[in-house]
């Protein structure tokens, strides 16, 4: 028969039905044996014993199992059979781990407070290695045997727990996991994972849902259950640290202690730079406390999805967090009182559901809205530093407090108490650069707690508050802040009591869409930051006319108030702000002019009164950075009253040429009263290439420095040489070892090097 008739029969044979049957279980077979077969160069146990001991272990070249010569590497696949616990004395890498999990395993693998390094799976197995696929079973301390005691997974993509070859029934292993690939890959769980910690150090850690059975099944992560060890309460830390990110498919079940109860974790670290993606449509995490500094990313999902949340009778409330973002096409309903610590940014095409969330900002630094104007139920300003960016119009259904904090509104609006059923509160805080604030529904009774308004005057300094006290017939109330720099000497006007008005500041308010009437009113505003001979002489004036009503004088020293009682009717249409009656109170009695500049010598700072009375003298601060100690670099006399401006001028000479600097000027008069200016900056000169500043230079004795790009004496080095070339001077860079060599060199010009992480900065040093 030729090679094509043997062909053609041969496939005629295999179509028959009976002989398909018989080649189906065939491949079957021959399949799952491949599968169960173990790789070239696995080992496993034939004995108890410690890691590195050959003795223990054999290897598979193939087709059968012989002595092993060596240790396994991260390049072999280890398995530990029944009857046998491997002890690591030190820190060892390997490929796979398969662990015999038959009932009654014991101690399978004890760690001994070192860490084994996984580039492949860990995995359970039944029978003789390699075994048949199995759960890991409940085994006193299976694996162990301290929170030191690590497993870190380590290398590129890939599953790292396999479906059906592992199981959270581990309940009493006493060890830790860390989640290490390299960097952007991906770690997949497909089967539960229990432990004593988990750590999230690096790439991403993917938690998948078991969507092939119903209802879907979360791969969980949780904890030892041992509670004669670790107590009956809450137990088990998972950190995601900086760089990393863990992603879940999951809602119920993410994390906890005991997933067939009802004990929840310690603690959920979320550290700030590390990233939790949550795809479920209504995540739970099971924990007693949280730390969510880091950010939180809502994606995927086909349903509309809810906040982060727990159930657990001993859970805590996640609704402390940093960032959070959206990039869903689904709805995110965020909780009744969520703490925000950093930026809340939209992304798709989803939006945050905020109409019954109270938002507190509590960070310290600064804070955003990303991708939406924010209408938020409720709204409190906590923010013990940075500011709050809105980065829209910002609206407010009922209640506003603010308590500490500023709000950069940069030219947008801010609308509150839209519901009519909400309040206003202030005890503390700013708005900056505010378009225009609208109060709806304002109360009928007005006081100092709920209308005190604190518009920041950027161009002046201070909080330019507005108080408005009395009664009111409801309605809405809109207040418009516009800023100017300065004050206007003898606006040429007299008070309604005929007292001249000898300045009035050229910043003003508008305020409009009230209900006009003849009902009493009084009008406050501060002139924090301003200097004020004596509060009493502060009125409350137009741009350039008098206000209705009457001149209350001044009794606060601290606020410093312009008061002034009247009705709604005289506020109408109006322009107002503040004035004095006296040439000792100048508005803006700070500083008409503050500068500093670059000057051969060092930087020159000037500044310019309008006027002096009683004045004794100006100390000048500088420091490099806001929120480091200021230093006080200089004091300047006062020369002495009068009512003309007048220029002061103080060289600071310690202050280097190359690096940039805040001033700030207090002045102190005969009583001890002082004043601040703003504070004002110099800039450093750009820095030329391999240039090298000495001073002072020319140098006899004392103190000698060095200026040089992002200065550190950390690994640098410094020569000395003479105009021939010679090296007079080599040592590591210390400024005080260099000024003593060179107090003892004789007259003339020297070379100074400077070797800096391998740059070289050079400059002539004048010996006198």
């Amino acid at each position: 028969m030729d090679r094509i008739s043997w062909t053609l029969a041969y496939f005629s044979y295999l179509t028959c039905r009976i002989y398909r049957i018989f080649l189906a279980v065939g491949v079957s077979i021959l399949l799952l044996q491949s599968g169960l077969c173990q790789e070239i160069n696995s080992y496993k146990t034939i004995a108890t014993g410690d890691f590195p001991n050959p003795a223990i272990w054999a290897v598979w070249n193939g087709s059968s199992w012989n002595p092993a010569s060596t240790k396994p590497s991260l390049a072999n696949d280890i398995y530990i059979d029944q009857t046998h616990t491997l002890r690591l004395v030190g820190n060892e890498q390997v490929k796979s781990v398969f662990i015999n999990a038959e009932t009654g395993a014991g101690q399978k693998l004890n760690l001994n407070g070192f860490n084994l390094d996984v580039f492949g799976t860990l995995q359970a197995f039944s029978g003789p290695a390699p075994g048949m696929p199995d759960n890991a079973w409940n085994s006193q301390n299976w694996i162990g045997n301290s929170i030191s005691s690590t497993i870190t997974f380590k290398g590129n993509s890939r599953t790292i727990i396999q479906k059906n070859s592992w199981s959270a029934q581990t309940t009493q292993s006493r060890f830790s996991v860390i989640f290490d690939p390299n960097p952007g890959q991906t770690l997949t769980l497909e089967s539960p994972l229990k432990a004593l910690q988990f750590t999230v150090k690096a790439g991403n850690l993917l938690q998948k849902l078991d969507t092939s059975v119903l209802p879907n099944v979360c791969n969980t992560l949780s904890f030892n259950t041992e509670t004669t060890v670790f107590g009956t309460g809450p137990f088990g830390n998972l950190m995601i640290e900086s760089g990393a990110t863990m992603i879940s498919e999951c809602n119920s079940l993410i994390l906890n202690r005991s997933t067939s109860g009802s004990v929840s974790a310690l603690n959920f670290i979320l550290k700030p730079g590390g990233i939790l993606i949550l795809e479920g449509s209504a995540p739970r995490i099971e924990a007693a406390n949280y730390q969510l500094n880091g950010k939180i990313i809502f994606r995927s999902g086909n349903s509309p999805k809810s906040f982060l949340s727990s159930s657990y009778p001993d859970a805590g409330i996640p609704n402390s967090v940093g960032d959070v973002v959206l990039q869903s096409n689904q709805n995110l309903q965020l909780p009744a009182q969520l703490f925000l610590n950093g930026n809340l940014e939209k992304t798709g095409v989803g939006n945050f559901l905020t109409n019954s969330t109270h938002l507190v900002l509590t960070g310290s630094g600064n804070q955003e809205i990303i991708g939406f104007p924010l209408v938020v139920r409720d709204l409190t300003l906590n923010k013990s530093g940075g500011t709050f960016f809105p980065r829209d119009h910002l609206t407010i259904q009922r209640n506003l407090a603010l308590q500490q904090g500023q709000i950069d509104f940069q030219w947008k609006e801010l609308i509150i108490n839209t519901s009519g059923l909400g309040s206003y509160t202030y005890s503390g805080g700013k708005w900056k650069n505010l378009g225009l604030f609208t109060y709806q529904n304002i109360p009928l009774s007005l006081n100092g707690l709920n209308s005190t308004f604190p518009f920041e005057d950027s161009y002046n300094g201070g909080v330019r508050k507005v108080q408005l006290l009395g009664n009111t017939v409801g309605g809405n109330l809109s207040i418009r802040f516009t800023e100017y720099k300065g004050a206007e000497h003898d606006p040429g006007f007299d008070d309604n009591d005929g007292t001249p008005i000898l300045y009035r500041l050229f910043s003003f308010f508008q305020f409009s869409g009230f209900a006009s009437g003849s009902l009493p009113l009084q009008v406050r505003l501060s002139a924090d930051q301003l200097i004020v001979d004596n509060v009493d002489d502060l009125r409350v004036v137009g741009t350039g006319y008098p206000l209705g009503g009457t001149h209350v004088p001044g009794i606060d020293p601290v606020n410093l108030w312009a008061v002034r009682d009247l009705t709604w009717n005289d506020l109408s249409g109006k322009n107002v702000t503040i004035g004095s009656y006296r040439v000792l109170s100048i508005l803006p009695v700070i500083w008409l002019e503050t500068i500093a500049k670059k000057h051969p010598s060092g930087n020159l700072v000037t500044w310019k009164l309008a006027a002096e009375k009683d004045n004794m003298l100006f100390e000048i601060f500088r420091t490099e950075k806001l929120g480091e100690p200021w230093a006080l670099v200089g004091v300047i006399p006062s020369e002495g009253n009068t009512s003309e401006p007048r220029e002061y001028r103080y060289i600071d000479e310690k202050a280097s040429i190359y690096r940039s600097y805040l001033y700030q000027i207090r002045q102190v008069d005969l009583s001890g009263e002082s004043s601040w200016s703003k504070v004002f900056r110099t800039f450093g000169k750009d820095w030329k290439e391999e240039h090298l500043l000495i001073y002072p230079n020319p140098f006899i004795s004392g103190s000698l420095h060095l200026e040089f790009p992002e200065k550190s004496f950390e690994n640098s080095r410094v020569l000395v040489r003479n105009t021939q070339g010679q090296v007079l001077f080599s040592q590591e860079l210390d400024e005080h070892s260099l000024a003593d060599f060179c107090q003892t060199l004789p007259t003339g010009v020297y070379i100074v090097t400077v070797y800096s992480e391998n740059r070289l900065y050079s400059g002539k040093l004048i010996k006198r």
